[in-house]
This record gives structure tokens, sequence and C-alpha cells, in this order.
């Protein structure tokens, strides 16, 4: 037997080695720079939402790609074109051709931003319309001649465009742009004597309880949103968001109004970021916008079933607003509905007349939101009849219907007679393998999609829609296929209120079953969806601390849990943080009955609003928890009034804790509860990004934050540390930490 290993082990030596003399890469385990070097898919990136976007004649498609350069710490993006010409079909592997390619460092004030976004192709089937960024970083409208390469700048608006309509020959129809709200009078006021805290029109995030954070918030040129028209000698201005203000000010006193304050009002422009549309009609003539909420006339949403059936969340009652029209020559603005729209892009009819919408109907308050026709002179509401989980994207070529874009990746036509009247949804087929959290882009011929699984890097595949084959697809990231995987496995478990919970199980690299591990959860806030099988090298769309694989390298179990989904009727409520402790209670115990983990070895993190989750956890969990963390979100009791935790909810935990925070407001969240933790004797640590955006994109930003995690589940999990000697500060301030823990556990 010693011979035969003797000889295995130089068989492998000779492949190894031949191998490398092929350039083909070794195998390694997976590191926290592969994540970060990694190219991605730019989500949502056409106008419509789409993965892609395509040419009006549908021989070419636009996407961006961008990945992580640490050496210079920017991230680089990429305008691509994928050419879905006949010639070209068929196709094993589509190389996507460069158009534009920009260095970025993000913008720690918007999330959505990137250098190459709400892409749209003109009538020429060659230029693309595009919100880039200019020489100053403003952001501003251009087009790009994907022939020749030539960019032409379309606004110079003073504040970064925000969104923007253009006609088929690419000039301005209609844009929104950043404004400052500051006023000299409300300057002058702040520079006085003194002023109150509860003073909504300053400082309108007021909490219920005492803090400093709505001084940190304000700002005197506290962003809103301003809404132009074309004029003949220029933009005109036709609506200024600061109209868009809730019918009724929050009680503050009632808990569910915890988080209802600035947040939202859609006079704000990082609110606006999520929600607004704005669209032409293609003569030109009129715009559609939303929100358009005043106050002197309210949407009244409790009349409506929609939002009695989710607990009638105070902050969902005050995003209910219409759709307005507006006529681009004289700027008059009127309802669209008499009633709450939803936030999904519109589609007009091609001679401008009608406009398709997603709707409540004031007239039938226990309906869903529907898919209707508008026609704007007769103001006519007709209900295109269609089923759940599909929404009209744009009409067919020959105008007799509409293209539609359903859930699980899957296209449909809705044919409209010769009367006009709308027939039955015509399924035409569906990208199989595709990922159904992306927002596939199609012409009714091909449908573009993103493929992957949990150990597969994304890829844009082509897909026929009537011949249901795969065209083309991308290699967007060979080197990733040198990294030694941990095995991932979907998991399935129950509460009594929830028989549906999910997560990805990562086992260890090198599982050997019979050993139980030490176990980190990392709890999602809505990113994962609901079906899909996303890459997990890190995390899904937010991509601070998670570093999964990275972890099961070094032996540690992960699991990564999807959102709960009875929990978004119970947000805001004393029921939200019970149902989170049930789940995790419930699956800890599940891998515990099978003999997977270590129960004294667990640690539990937490994003945003999961961050709150996470405190919570460690104040009401009977699960003993060795370490914790939260990111950019928790600290304080988010179902009562945003109040500091009490010294007696405290006192229950006792798990080293590491806050990391993106902004000054939410170091004064997590600050204070450090504070106050230690002098109890329970270790904190906080880690502060003051030029992060709510999920980090800036390369080093995402090493410090992904690493630091790294260390600081070893170092509580398993007792060890890097002896790298840039960290040999890190850990002899963590060892104290230890002498500090042990104190803890003796009160």
């Amino acid at each position: 037997m010693k011979h035969q290993g003797w000889a295995l082990g130089a068989v492998l030596f000779v492949v190894c080695a031949s191998a490398h003399a092929q350039g083909i890469p070794e195998l390694h385990a997976a590191k926290v720079e592969d994540a970060i070097r990694m190219t991605r898919i730019q989500h949502n990136v056409a106008a419509d939402g789409s993965v892609a976007a395509l040419s009006p004649d549908g021989r070419k498609a636009a996407a961006v790609l961008w990945r992580g350069d640490l050496e210079r710490n920017v991230n680089v993006y990429t305008l691509v074109t994928l050419d879905l010409s006949p010639a070209h079909r068929g196709t094993e592997i589509e190389r996507p051709e460069e158009v534009l390619s920009r260095d970025f460092t993000g913008d720690p004030d918007y999330l959505q931003a990137s250098p190459f976004s709400k892409l749209v192709f003109l009538s020429d089937n060659r230029t693309i319309a595009y919100l880039g960024r200019d020489e100053q970083d403003v952001a501003q409208v251009f087009t790009v001649d994907t022939a020749t390469k030539q960019v032409t700048q379309r606004t110079h608006h003073p504040t970064p465009v925000r969104s923007f309509s253009v006609g088929p020959d690419g000039r301005i129809r209609a844009f929104s742009a950043a404004a400052s709200a500051g006023t000299a009078q409300m300057k002058a006021r702040l520079q006085g004597d003194g002023v109150f805290m509860w003073d909504r029109e300053l400082f309108p995030l007021r909490m219920a309880l005492f803090s400093a954070q709505p001084m940190l918030w304000y700002r005197a040129d506290r962003p809103v949103r301003e809404y132009f028209r074309a004029g003949a000698e220029g933009p005109v201005k036709f609506f200024d968001s600061r109209r868009n203000r809730p019918a009724a000010a929050a009680d503050l006193l009632d808990p569910r109004v915890a988080t209802s304050g600035l947040s939202s009002s859609f006079e704000d422009d990082p609110v606006l970021e999520s929600f607004e549309r704005l669209s032409a009609d293609p003569t030109g003539k009129s715009v559609l916008l939303f929100p358009y909420s005043l106050t002197d006339h309210p949407m009244h949403p409790e009349r409506y079933a929609y939002y009695q059936g989710r607990g009638n969340d105070p902050y969902l009652l005050r995003l209910a607003a219409p759709f307005a029209v507006v006529d681009v020559a004289s700027g008059r603005i009127t309802r669209l509905v008499d009633a709450p729209g939803r936030s999904v892009p519109p589609v007009w009819a091609p001679d401008g007349t009608s406009v398709i919408v997603a709707t409540l109907l004031p007239d039938a308050p226990q309906a869903p939101f529907t898919w209707v026709e508008v026609s704007l002179d007769a103001q006519k509401v007709v209900p295109l009849g269609l089923p759940a989980g599909w929404d009209p994207i744009g009409w067919t070529q020959d105008g007799h219907g509409l293209l539609l874009r359903g859930s699980d990746a899957r296209v449909g036509v809705l044919p409209r007679d010769s009367s006009g009247r709308w027939q039955k949804l015509a399924v035409l087929g569906a990208i199989p393998d595709a990922n159904k959290d992306w927002t596939i882009a199609t012409d009714g011929k091909v449908a573009i999609g993103v493929e992957d699984s949990t150990l597969t890097a994304p890829e844009l595949v082509v897909y026929a829609v009537h011949g249901k084959r795969v065209l083309a697809k991308t290699d967007l990231n060979p080197q990733l296929r040198s990294i030694r995987y941990a095995d991932v496995e979907v998991i399935h478990w129950a509460t009594p209120r929830t028989p549906d919970l999910s997560g990805f199980l990562v086992k260890p690299l090198g599982y050997k079953p019979g050993i139980r591990y030490p176990l980190v959860i990392l709890q999602d806030d809505g990113t994962l969806g609901r079906s899909g099988t996303p890459y997990l090298l890190d995390a899904s769309v937010q991509l601070s601390g998670y570093a999964i694989q990275s972890l099961a390298a070094q032996g540690i179990m992960v699991l990564y849990t999807r959102e709960s989904p009875v929990l978004g009727a119970a947000i805001q409520t004393p029921e939200e943080g019970v149902i989170v402790r049930e789940q995790m209670e419930a699956v800890v115990a599940m891998l515990d009955e099978q003999g997977l983990v270590d129960r004294n070895r667990i640690g539990i993190s937490g994003w945003s609003r999961a961050g709150y989750h996470t405190n919570y956890l460690l104040i009401h969990s009977s699960i003993p928890f060795a370490a914790a963390s939260t990111i950019d979100g928790g600290s304080t009791e988010y179902t009562d009034r945003m109040r500091a935790f009490s010294d007696e909810e405290l006192r229950h935990i006792h798990a080293p804790l590491l806050f990391e925070s993106h902004s000054l407001s939410d170091l004064v969240w997590s600050g204070s509860m450090a504070d106050r933790l230690m002098s109890m004797n329970r270790p904190t640590e906080i880690l502060f990004f003051s030029a992060a955006p709510h999920s980090t994109l800036r390369p080093q930003h995402r090493l410090r934050s992904l690493t630091t995690h790294l260390d600081w589940w070893r170092f509580w999990l398993q007792g060890y540390e890097d002896a790298s000697p840039e960290k040999e500060e890190q850990y002899a301030h963590w060892r104290k930490y230890r002498e500090v823990q042990g104190r803890s556990r003796g009160d």
C-alpha cells in the first residue's frame, strides 16, 4: 500500500507539473481577493430594469460588467455589446465587445451609482443613451455610437441627473436631477441661537426618543429632486419633489412608525432612488411621472385590500402615490388614475395616445395591483386581465399585441384583436436554467438572462425563444475554475408559523462526517430572492462582510439563510424579532441533531435590517452565540420607536460583537451601544467606513470588511490568529477582549 500511495503521489505531481507547464492554473482554496477581482454583471442596467438593453432590430444587446482593481483601489466598469445577428448566433462562447470603460470609486450617498446605467438603444440600432459621469464626476446623460465609440454629452446640468427619457434621435425629452433643499432661512436658523430637535422642518428624521442622529443625517443641502421637460430654449422645470409630501405627519408615539420619518417621504432624493419612474411617450407630447403625491389629495390607502393585508404598515401606507401625466408643451400635470400606482416601468402605445401601467383601481378596492391601459384623452381605464407574475415590457413588432416578461424567466404575448380587445395570454417559452432573480431582456425572439449556480459564476446567456435553445453564452471568469470550492447544499426547515424556510448550507472544505464544526449564520436582508441559486463565493448583491467560501476554506461551516416569507407582514411589530428567533433556533436545533455543528461555537451576522435581527437574537435567543457582527444596521429596538436597548436587555449579550458602520448616523447608534456594552464587560469592536455606501463597493473597503470578518470568526470560533505582521495590533486588541469576556461571563 505504501508503494501504491507513492505511485499515486508521483502521478499527481506529474499531472500538476504538466498543468502548470500548459498555463492551467493550479487549484487553490477560495480567497477574499478572488471575490473582489471577479468580473460581475451589473443588475438592472437597462432603462426597463433588464439585465441587458436590446436594439430595436434585435441584432445587438448591451450590458455592463465590472470588477475590482485592488492595486488601484477602483472598480473598472465596462459597457459591452453582444452581437446577436444571425451570422454570430450559435457560437458556443460569446465574447462581449468593449465599447467604453471607466474607473469608478462609487458614491457613498447613492447606492445605485454606476458610470453606466439606464441603457437604452436609439432607433438607429447602434447608438446607446445612458446615465454616466462627466469630468467632474457628476451624473449626466450621454450617448455613445457603438461603432465609432464617439461619446456625446446630452445634459450639462449643474447637479446630478437621476433619470431621463430620450426620443428616438437621442434628444432629451425629460429628466430629473438632485437638487439642494437648503435655503438661506434654514441655514440662518441652524446658525442662530438654538433650535429644537423636534423641529420637523429642520430634522425630518426625528425619532421619538432623543438621539444625535438627526443632526448627523441632516445637511443644509439635503437633496431633493427636480423635474425638467424639454423647452425651446433649454430645460424647463415642471415639478419639484418637495411637493411630494405625505398627507399627515407621522405619530411618533406609535411604535409602528419607528422608521417612517424621512425614509417614507417622496420628497428626498435617496428615497426616490428606488421608486421614481419618468418616461416620455414616443411622440414626445407627454411625460409620465411617478410618484405624484400631494398633501391636498391623499390616496387613502387604508381603503384598499392590498394595504390591509400587510398589517397596515405605516411605512408602506405613506408610500402610496399615483402616476401623473405631464403635458410637455405647457407643463400641466394631471393624475392618470386616482389611486396608488406600482413602481414598475410603464409601456406607451406607439402613437402616444395611451399608456399601460400597474395600479390599484378606485372603484375596485378589493382588487390587487392590476395592469391597465389608460387612454390619455378619454381617461378610460381598461384592465388587461393578466395573470399574476406577468409584466408588459413593450409592443410586438407588428403592433398587434404586448410583449410580456413573466416570473421564472418566461416570455409571452398578449394579443389584441381588430376591435381593440385584449385576448388570452400566449406563453412563448422560457430560459430553462436562468437565475430567476435576474430580470431577463427579450424582444420575443431572443431572451438574455443570467445563468449561474452556487458554485458557478454568473454568465450572460442568449436564448432562442421559439427554438428553445441556447445561442450563446459568455465566459467572464475562467480564472475562477481554479478554485477548490466547498460543497453548497440547499436545506429546508420549518417552524409552526413558517413551514417553508430555506437557506444555503456551505460545508467546510474537506468536510468529514462525524465532526462537529463551528458555524457562522449569515442572515439575508431580502437580496437572495425566493427561488434562485446564486453564486456564493461571497454574498448575493450586498458585498460587505460575508466571505462565504473563504470561511468554508478555513474549516468553518456557513449557513446563509433566506429571509422568512412571513417576515414582511411583521416588520415594525413586536412579532418581527420573535419570527427570526424561532427560525434561527429551529435550524440550529436541526443541524445540532444531525451532528453537524458545535453548539458552543456559533456566530451570527446581519446586514442592514438583519443587523437589528442579530442584536435581537443576542438578547432573546437561547442559542449560546460565541461571536456576532452587524453591518451598517441594528443597534436599537426598531419596533419600539428606534429606542436604545435597555441595560437589562444588553446584559443578556455575552458574545463578542463586531459593529461595521458605513455612515456617521450608524456610528452614533453602534458607538452608543458599544460603549454601554463595554461598561458591562461585554467585548465590542467597531470597524468604520466614512466613505462607503450601504453595501461596500470600493475594492480596499471590501478587502478590509471581508478580511476583518474572516479574522473575527476564526479568532472567536477557532482560536486562530493570522501571523501577518500588519495584524499584530488587531490581535493584541482582541486578546484583551478575552479577559473582558471572562469578566462578562461571571455576572
